[in-house]
């Protein structure tokens, strides 16, 4: 893509490059801001989102030590690397994404008198982090929160966690609600002999896969489970899956590349977590129209009703689990009210042009002492409050 000379520049900063939900936001912003913007991205690894970026024209820098376990040393080394891509690439504005990167970004943009923003994706300080995680990242969010960067939340809850946690000043932080561009690709709820079960997440702590295996070992109903995405935990699923009997029902794919095909061979959709923000895999259900079985924790509650459009159970609960999927699996004609349902609510509320409307208008904001809006797109009459019509 060929580069106007007087676009303002956006560095884009973001720990990992694996297909995720910070991953796929930071994707939607990338291509909203071609011709408006010279972007950049920064991140400590290369995979999903380098190989797409690169895919639009943007510059892709590594950065060698950026990387989401604690480190003092390679912490220090990543912030040093950072700095050294603001100063070559002189950003007029940085957008982070991801708590490691964002406290990193939020410093070296503060020595670089740089405005930045910083998207929340879920606080390390969340209901259901380890005690530990949450005395290690309380003190580590309240320094970042002093240097004065915007905080954008993906969700009301992370918005009223903050304030709660006195993270920053009130009038800092705006919540923009998680989106995804549409896609035509639908599912069909009422189908599959047996119905499929799916879940999209990657196998880490955050990530609840073995409640889900003994939720589902318990269920008489015929199904197939289909488990999308790699990490750590990855071989402890499969060895669960093996002793819960359940090995010739699960389907272990990897990581997924067209998550939409994927979905549309789906009659539910499973999303077992020990904490969330706002999970975009979620909203790709959604987007496919259908219903919805996910553990009620963060701001999952904004995107899926009880009883509407799936079922929220509590927190590691696999017997409440296990009678959701059971109820939805003997009841096709409830699998496709819900989903009608979850289509409903993707259209009125996680289109991806209001949330890039939305973080276009703060942008503006941030760079207003050096502004030149009409390079800016101008927020349109559909533009909204944060509120949900679910």
């Amino acid at each position: 893509m060929e580069i106007k000379r007087n676009l303002r520049k956006i560095l884009y900063v973001v720990t990992r490059a694996e297909r995720g939900g910070a991953q796929t936001q930071v994707l939607e912003l990338l291509q909203a801001t071609r011709g408006y913007f010279h972007t950049a991205l920064a991140t400590g690894e290369t995979g999903f989102l380098t190989e797409e970026a690169r895919a639009l024209g943007v510059t892709v820098y590594p950065v060698e030590h950026l990387a989401a376990p604690l480190s003092p040393l390679h912490d220090f080394r990543a912030l040093g690397e950072i700095s050294g891509i603001i100063r070559a690439f002189q950003p007029n504005l940085i957008h982070a994404h991801s708590s490691k990167a964002g406290i990193l970004a939020r410093i070296a943009a503060r020595y670089h008198r740089t405005p930045c923003v910083f998207t929340v994706h879920g606080w390390a300080f969340s209901q259901g982090v380890s005690f530990r995680r949450k005395c290690l990242a309380l003190p580590v969010e309240w320094l970042a929160g002093s240097l004065g960067a915007a905080i954008i939340t993906a969700s009301e809850f992370d918005r009223d966690l903050a304030l709660r946690y006195s993270i920053c000043a009130a009038e800092r932080i705006t919540t923009i609600v998680a989106a995804k561009s549409d896609d035509p690709t639908r599912a069909n709820p009422e189908a599959g002999d047996p119905p499929i079960i799916t879940m999209v997440a990657r196998f880490c702590p955050q990530k609840d896969h073995l409640t889900l295996l003994r939720a589902l070992s318990k269920v008489q109903s015929p199904f197939r489970l289909r488990l999308a995405g790699e990490g750590p935990l990855l071989e402890q699923a499969r060895t669960a899956a093996t002793e819960l009997g359940l090995e010739s029902r699960t389907e272990f794919l990897g990581n997924c590349s067209n998550v939409a095909e994927l979905l549309s061979g789906t009659q539910v959709f499973a999303l077992i977590s020990r904490y969330e923000g706002l999970p975009v895999s979620i909203l790709e259900a959604m987007r496919a129209g259908l219903p919805i079985v996910a553990t009620d924790t963060g701001g999952v509650s904004e995107a899926v009703r009880d009883q509407w459009n799936g079922f929220l159970v509590r927190r590691g609960d696999d017997s409440a689990l296990g009678t959701a999927f059971a109820t939805l699996l003997q009841n096709p004609a409830m699998r496709a009210e819900f989903g009608k349902n979850s289509r409903r609510a993707f259209e009125r509320n996680f289109r991806a042009e209001t949330m890039i409307e939305r973080t276009f208008a703060l942008y503006e904001q941030e760079l207003a002492p050096a502004a030149h809006s009409d390079l800016l797109p101008q927020p349109s009459s559909l533009s909204r409050s944060a509120s949900l019509d679910l």
